[in-house]
């Protein structure tokens, strides 16, 4: 099972080339082939660029965050095990967590706490959906198999099986084009900054379509007629990748569309599908909120949760941190931080660093290097990935469990 995008695909044939390169047979999709195909050999850990044991690093990483007054674990580009480590770790030293993605996440969790929403699953899309409105950009920019393995196979749960997929305010890539060659295929392009203006005059034409007025670029009567075709389908699906959408509010153009579900639920069913998932955000905020009750961007200092998704953003948060513990497990990137920050990282080896970190500990990646559990994009399973090589490195949970062995011992409570 592939765990890079968040869609779980399991249908890949992943060859081993000795001594340790994968290479992708089964697909061209290119966030499985560069995932896989980053397979450096490994190297020792280091302490201020001077290669060290496992161990010292290990003990020179809790000696940075036991003296910290104000850490940070974030990056948490982990799998579930991973997960739980880091915030167990983040527990006891009552840091700040968030991921590294969470921006988009964000988007759809801001509209899910202000008003809800109606969603699907993946397998509720592939099954059951006969109109399936794509808003925005083309999401298979990111997840490049969306259409392939969930829209392009004939519903199974239809009677007689039909499908259309229209996209408002964006155009599908040429992949997208192959994969839905079979399909009714609309395009609306319009301006995809205004989709949730699109979204706006789409629910109006559903309430009396003399409404309809054109909008970002596209005419009263595509809209109109796009309200009536909605009005008429068995099971609507409206889809977005919050991720990809500009501007410093785009939680607004999500609001806007699952305004947009609910307003077609007044004439036939449907629901939303919210696209997230690289680096397993999703599965690890699925962790942070059964652990303590509240979503990442949350201080866990002063010995309740504390959730502020503003104030708690990792880039917002990394500016007056003093120590910084850096997961990314799934690639070897971890962002420039200033110069005078201590910073301890757990990445892949061949990471590259503007500043060497004070501790580099380089780790395997889920689903390459062991196995591990990663959620899909619709939150509502996890699924095991196997463990393909052995490079000889640690996984992530292995090495925050032992950083927070290696704290010196909490003092009793009076």
């Amino acid at each position: 099972m592939c765990p890079f995008c968040g869609l779980g695909c399991d249908d890949l044939t992943i060859e081993e080339e000795p001594p340790s390169t994968l290479t992708v047979r089964s697909t061209d999709c290119p966030v499985a082939r560069e995932g896989y195909s980053r397979t450096t050999a490994a190297e020792p850990p280091r302490v201020a660029g001077i290669p060290v044991p496992l161990e010292e690093a290990v003990e020179a990483a809790a000696a940075v965050l036991a003296a910290a007054q104000t850490p940070l674990v974030a990056g948490l580009g982990t799998d579930v095990d991973g997960a739980r480590a880091a915030l167990a770790l983040a527990e006891r030293l009552g840091a700040v967590v968030d991921h590294a993605l969470s921006d988009g996440l964000y988007r759809n969790l801001a509209v899910l706490q202000r008003t809800g929403w109606i969603a699907t699953t993946l397998a509720e899309l592939r099954n059951r959906c006969d109109l399936l409105l794509v808003a925005g950009p083309d999401p298979a920019a990111l997840h490049p198999r969306l259409f392939e393995r969930w829209v392009a196979p004939a519903p199974a749960l239809q009677t007689p099986p039909s499908r259309e997929v229209v996209f408002l305010c964006g155009e599908p890539l040429d992949s997208t084009r192959a994969a839905l060659s079979g399909l009714s295929v609309t395009v609306l392009a319009g301006d995809s900054a205004r989709v949730g203006d699109a979204a706006a005059s789409l629910a109006a034409a559903l309430a009396d379509p003399s409404r309809a007025s054109g909008t970002a670029s596209i005419a009263a009567g595509d809209i109109a007629a796009l309200a009536e075709r909605l009005a008429k389908a068995r099971y609507a699906v409206v889809a977005w990748a919050a991720a990809a959408f500009d501007g410093t509010h785009a939680d607004l153009t999500v609001e806007r569309l699952v305004q947009l579900v609910r307003d077609i639920n007044r004439h036939t069913r449907c629901a939303g599908l919210p696209l997230a998932g690289h680096d397993n955000v999703v599965g690890v905020n699925q962790v942070c909120t059964w652990r303590f009750g509240v979503p990442l961007r949350t201080s866990l200092a002063g010995g309740a949760p504390l959730h502020d998704p503003h104030r708690f953003a990792w880039a917002r948060y990394a500016a007056v941190a003093d120590a910084v513990i850096w997961v990314s497990a799934f690639r070897p990137e971890v962002p420039a931080f200033p110069a005078e920050q201590t910073v301890i990282a757990l990445a892949p080896p061949g990471t590259a660093f503007v500043d060497e970190p004070a501790v580099f500990i380089p780790v395997g990646t889920p689903g390459i290097d062991h196995s591990a559990h990663v959620f899909r994009s619709d939150t509502v399973v996890a699924l095991r990935a196997r463990g393909l090589i052995d490079r000889g490195l640690p996984d992530g949970a292995s090495v925050l469990k032992a950083i927070a062995a290696a704290l010196p011992e909490e003092a009793p409570a009076c």
